[in-house]
């Protein structure tokens, strides 16, 4: 791929990335203008990934589908495209929500993942695509414990309310569901572009460090469910109250369950092998 299709790539993922955040501040934070810009940066990211698409036609000199990177353009383009058009004609609502995310790692996946150090000791730094999936995982735990936090709190001050006292160490209820709704909101978006990098590496690079079925992938995706269903029933439905926070606790003690007490199935030896195999 010539440097000026490289470039245009480049852009198309910074702004397909803008347009994820800018979704998510808008679906978190209340912004009202921000829906508005995250379209407008996912359509100007469809016109530079496209722009940089037909300069690899042009330029490169190489078959419409002749690599993984051009095979995955081509499908972010067309996701990106029907995304759009559903929410103009089809007036499908949060449609840039999941559009936009997606767009951003399946444009990351080909671009990181043939990037590797042979030289590192460890897996994560050896292969970044690796690595950024255990550095977002780590991340959406951090928000989905400020969320247990959070709704902890909830529930303390609500149990404390019903007995006619009120506890002036922790927040107001209100406080405490929106501290609650925002921090899970934050941990899911960072934790399922994690999930979905690991899950992305499973099958991507099989029987190369990951040995067999790597059950530490799949067991997060409890942890995924409960905090999807929260944030549908509390962002989308509107649903208040104490057993919303509930599920915050078990989504959060499931994911510890499974951040602590499984571990990643690599397989050291494949990797050395099959380095011994090429240096010979």
């Amino acid at each position: 791929m010539t440097a000026a299709c490289s470039i245009t790539l480049g852009i198309a993922l910074a702004l397909y990335l803008a347009a994820a955040l800018l979704f998510q501040g808008q679906f978190l934070l209340r912004k009202s203008g921000w829906d508005l810009l995250g379209r407008r940066s996912l359509g100007l990211g469809l016109a530079v990934h496209l722009t940089g698409m037909i300069l690899h036609l042009g330029l490169a000199n190489q078959p419409l589908l002749s690599n993984m990177l051009v095979v995955i353009s081509w499908l972010v383009i067309i996701l990106v495209i029907a995304s759009l058009l559903g929410e103009h004609y089809a007036r499908v609502r949060h449609l840039g929500l999941l559009s936009a995310p997606l767009a951003f790692l399946g444009l990351l996946y080909p671009l990181l993942l043939p990037i590797h150090f042979e030289e590192a000791e460890s897996i994560l730094l050896q292969y970044p695509f690796l690595g950024v999936h255990v550095v977002l995982t780590a991340l959406g735990h951090i928000g989905f414990a400020l969320a247990f936090c959070a709704a902890i709190a909830y529930l303390i001050q609500h149990q404390a309310l019903k007995k006619g006292r009120l506890n002036r160490y922790l927040p107001a209820l209100d406080t405490a569901a929106e501290a609650t709704f925002r921090f899970a909101g934050g941990g899911f978006s960072l934790f399922t572009l994690g999930l979905a990098m690991g899950i992305i590496w499973l099958f991507g690079a099989p029987g190369e460090h990951l040995a067999g079925e790597d059950t530490k992938i799949w067991l997060a995706m409890p942890t995924w469910l409960v905090f999807a269903t929260y944030l549908y029933l509390r962002g989308i439905g509107r649903q208040h109250g104490r057993r919303l926070k509930w599920l915050v606790v078990v989504g959060f003690l499931l994911g510890i369950i499974n951040l602590v007490g499984v571990r990643h199935d690599f397989d050291e030896t494949i990797g050395s092998k099959s380095a011994a195999g090429e240096t010979a």
